[in-house]
């Protein structure tokens, strides 16, 4: 199988986090299709994880749902800006948490038929809890509950959160090994 070739790309819109265009794609078979793309500078999201095997989540409103929802901290990288540096920046900004040790859990990727947001999942451990210091556009609520509970919630469909999902369960297993 032959990837497309993409023969035509127009801007949409440029926003303050993300750029939408119609990409024109030739396919092998000599077809033609426009589609709509969000090109995103990527994220990382953390699981943070105490020695009682409790995470702390954060709750917070999302327009795409009209709801909010508990997730694992998370933010979009900086220019120029590592996951690594992004996971540890989000996490002591939404949560006050510092980690000591930190354990890479891959990539999650969001939406890749219209985005290309790369996710940088990972787990931090021997943490030290300070005082959070949110953005200004972020209102979050924290809550520390044990891991188990948290996949529980995630069984269950209580929570659908993709990140979260996929943190959830990965950290997990790296927590068995």
């Amino acid at each position: 199988m032959l990837k497309p070739t993409t023969i035509a790309s127009k801007p949409v819109h440029r926003g303050r986090v993300i750029t939408v265009s119609t990409e024109r794609l030739r396919y092998a078979n000599g077809r033609e299709y426009d589609l709509d793309f969000v090109r995103h500078p990527g994220a990382a999201a953390v699981v943070p994880v105490d020695a009682a095997k409790r995470v702390c989540l954060v709750r917070q409103y999302r327009l795409g749902v009209d709801d909010f929802l508990w997730e694992i901290p998370a933010g979009k990288l900086d220019a120029g800006e590592s996951p690594e540096v992004c996971a540890v920046r989000e996490l002591r900004e939404e949560t006050g948490i510092v980690a000591r040790r930190w354990t890479a859990l891959g990539s999650y990727l969001s939406a890749p038929g219209i985005l290309n947001e790369i996710i940088h999942l990972f787990l931090a451990q021997d943490l030290i809890v300070g005082t959070a210091t949110p953005d200004a556009d972020e209102d979050l609520e924290l809550q520390w509950l044990p891991l188990s509970l948290g996949l529980e919630r995630v069984i269950s469909g209580e929570w659908n959160d993709g990140k979260t999902i996929a943190a959830l369960v990965r950290a997990n297993h790296a927590l068995q090994l």
